[in-house]
């Protein structure tokens, strides 16, 4: 009997310790430490205001706290959140974001009616990916920062792949570069001329090298993804312009022919280049 006793007290002591020792065993497989927790950062954003956070390599995933919370990756950027509040005076809530190199980032979210800082650089801490507070563009492997320095080496690079010269424009296509995927197409135009030479547009296409009589020319007109000094128009009397002009890699059929094509706004001085499937086949890379 007291046995029995013994043996049943035993039991029930053994089954009362269980649920300790499982808390006991969950309590160091959850350990805090300052040695495997994530940074936090504060963020303070606004209703009136839109924040940009820029991370060093493209955003794979955003989850937001609470439905006070408005963010989106930026258009045409694959690396950038553009973060707002939904409305004024929001609780605290929190945001994670994970990038392809598999980091993930964690903010504490707060309202602020005017906010100090509205562009944070994640990659500030030094990422090799791209240069500080870079755009990782979405239509190209290359940031833009890394696509103004090829284009800078693609223009000092020299060599020519069609010139051409009429009413005193004279047009030079320097040696093609090529880097991740990505052609460079550098552009000297120099305007010999005493009158202003305003550029219209630049236009690319491939078409037939020769095109039989009665048949209608076709052409495949190719849009660059980036043009370097794109935004400078205006070329003065005896000064030049150099420009880049990018282009997700692409080759030419035998029997066709890249056409280069500058056109000058309200004037006549118009002119054309041509370029074969070879010209960029020796295509120089960049370091």
């Amino acid at each position: 009997m007291k046995t029995t006793l013994f043996a049943t007290s035993a039991l029930l002591l053994g089954l009362a310790a269980a649920p300790v020792r499982a808390q006991t065993s969950a309590a160091r497989m959850l350990q805090y430490s300052e040695a495997n927790k994530l940074p936090t950062y504060p963020l303070y954003i606004s209703d009136q205001k839109t924040t940009h956070l820029v991370f060093p390599f493209p955003v794979t995933y955003v989850d937001l706290g609470s439905s006070g919370l408005i963010a989106a990756k930026a258009t045409g950027a694959e690396n950038i959140v553009r973060v707002k509040a939904a409305s004024a005076g929001f609780p605290e809530s929190n945001m994670t974001v994970l990038t392809s190199d598999g980091k993930l980032y964690s903010f504490v979210v707060n309202y602020q009616h005017d906010p100090k800082v509205l562009s944070l650089d994640l990659g500030a801490a030094g990422s090799a990916s791209s240069a500080q507070g870079e755009a990782i563009l979405s239509n190209s492997p290359i940031p833009q920062g890394n696509l103004d320095a090829y284009s800078r080496q693609a223009l000092a690079a020299g060599g020519v792949s069609a010139s051409e010269s009429a009413n005193q424009l004279s047009v030079r296509a320097g040696n093609v570069g090529y880097k991740q995927e990505t052609l460079f197409f550098p552009l000297h135009i120099a305007n010999k001329s005493n009158v202003t030479y305003d550029v219209d547009f630049v236009k690319f296409y491939i078409q037939d090298k020769q095109v039989a009589k009665r048949t209608a020319e076709q052409a495949l007109e190719i849009t660059p993804i980036y043009v370097f000094n794109g935004g400078l128009k205006k070329i003065d009397a005896k000064g030049k312009l150099e420009q880049v002009y990018i282009f997700k890699k692409f080759t030419i059929p035998e029997q066709k022919q890249l056409i280069i094509e500058v056109y000058e706004k309200g004037g006549g001085r118009n002119v054309k280049l041509k370029l074969a499937n070879a010209d960029l086949l020796k295509a120089r890379t960049f370091r």
